[in-house]
């Protein structure tokens, strides 16, 4: 049996409790979605990085950057991505060694930082998610004979022509 003042008393609750699932449910759509702009961020970073790392000066005998042609390959990579919308900012941070006993410059750094708009969390005042992502890239020596000891080919079995 219930009594007459007890009649009513979990509507005040469902609008709480419907307030907390849409929140719960917000902080799954966009942490998935931010996770996806870090995934994002960080594949433009890599790919901006490479592009300056294919900037090696052919002039010399042993492998080096043009630092010049390298901060412009990864400028016109930036260029194109911010013409798109796609980031907000792309950057250039320079040349490092590679490390260890190798003091060469050769390591491309860059950084790409991009924002998207929340959807569900905008009801809490989060109109905005960042993502940043830094990479480097350098270019690697490649083979210079190709049918030397190493490779398991004896220069009876390498191929002619």
């Amino acid at each position: 049996m219930r009594r007459r003042d007890e009649r009513g008393s979990i509507a005040p609750a469902i609008p709480i409790i419907a307030f907390m699932l849409l929140l719960l449910g917000g902080l799954g759509i966009d942490a998935s979605r931010q996770l996806n702009a870090r995934g994002e961020a960080v594949a433009f970073a890599e790919e901006a990085a490479r592009a300056g790392a294919q900037a090696v000066d052919v002039d010399v005998d042993d492998l080096e950057l043009d630092e010049g042609q390298a901060r412009q390959r990864v400028a016109d990579y930036c260029a194109a991505l911010e013409s798109e919308g796609r980031v907000r900012s792309c950057q250039w941070r320079g040349l490092t060694e590679v490390g260890g006993d190798d003091h060469r410059h050769l390591v491309v750094n860059t950084r790409v930082e991009l924002s998207i708009n929340a959807t569900l969390l905008g009801m809490i005042g989060v109109r905005e998610l960042h993502a940043s992502a830094d990479a480097k890239a350098r270019p690697y020596e490649g083979i210079t004979d190709p049918f030397g000891k190493n490779n398991g080919v004896s220069a009876s079995q390498a191929p002619s022509g």
